[in-house]
């Protein structure tokens, strides 16, 4: 069956051997499944002989000039600021955090040295 499926697909596209031709008309004569399937390739190959896929006349300018006007500063720019607003966005972010778990934002808050007395030693700190 199988066979006989691939001598019919490739019966439209060469020229089968005597042989071949014969195994594909006795099979086309007792599957009616094949029979259908050649009824059904011969329909959409008569609905697809008329169609034509062209591009229009002025494809290629069109991809030509898309690619030269590709403004990469354009891309950097909006690339940086979308960069540079998400990390102002963080500092702030970051900053209102000090500010609500301490409640100023001094260099000790900023350090995370508010819980320490200035007379410890720098030792301490790091234990």
């Amino acid at each position: 069956m199988d066979n006989a499926k691939e001598l019919l697909h490739r019966s439209y596209d060469e020229n089968l051997s005597p042989e071949e031709q014969k195994v594909l008309d006795l099979a086309l004569q007792k599957d009616p499944g094949l029979q259908n399937e050649k009824v059904v390739l011969e329909q959409i190959r008569a609905r697809l002989s008329g169609y034509q896929a062209d591009f229009s006349s002025d494809f290629s300018n069109k991809i030509i000039s898309k690619i030269y006007g590709f403004n990469q500063q354009d891309d950097f720019i909006k690339l940086f600021r979308a960069i540079a607003l998400s990390g102002v966005a963080a500092i702030l972010l970051i900053l209102l955090t000090i500010y609500f778990t301490d409640g100023s934002l001094g260099l000790d808050a900023l350090y995370g040295l508010t819980g320490y007395s200035p007379n410890e030693e720098l030792f301490s700190y790091l234990n």
